[in-house]
């Protein structure tokens, strides 16, 4: 009988936790965390003196590490990204256009890993 009631025990948290587990999972990235952006538009871009870009959005990200002294609102890749000039190519075509994009960030300084023109 006492194995039974842990058993029931253990699985009764193993349920809890991988129910937890798939609400983390499932819910969508903000711009402040890992993962993909909801749909922000282009307010500036900065191309710094190693070729970098920063990127200013809209809504503004808030808690990014700041890289270049741009302050914690920018988003950027680095000039060491292999797709720099791909993604250089659709922030212009977004921020002349006002077209929106989602950004895929991939750490706390909200370092860009890719981007989708036109959002989600």
């Amino acid at each position: 009988m006492m194995r039974y009631v842990c058993l029931a025990g253990i699985r009764s948290a193993a349920c809890t936790l991988a129910a937890s587990l798939m609400v983390v999972c499932a819910s969508p990235a903000s711009a402040e965390n890992v993962g993909w952006t909801a749909n922000v538009t282009i307010k500036k871009l900065v191309v710094t003196s190693d070729g970098g870009v920063n990127v200013l959005t809209s809504p503004p990200l808030s808690t990014c590490v700041a890289q270049d002294g741009y302050g914690n609102q920018m988003a950027w890749i680095p000039v060491t990204h292999p797709g720099l000039k791909q993604i250089k190519a659709d922030l212009l075509v977004a921020f002349t256009t006002g077209t929106p994009m989602s950004l895929y960030l991939i750490d706390s300084t909200c370092k860009v890993a890719e981007t989708i023109l036109g959002g989600w």
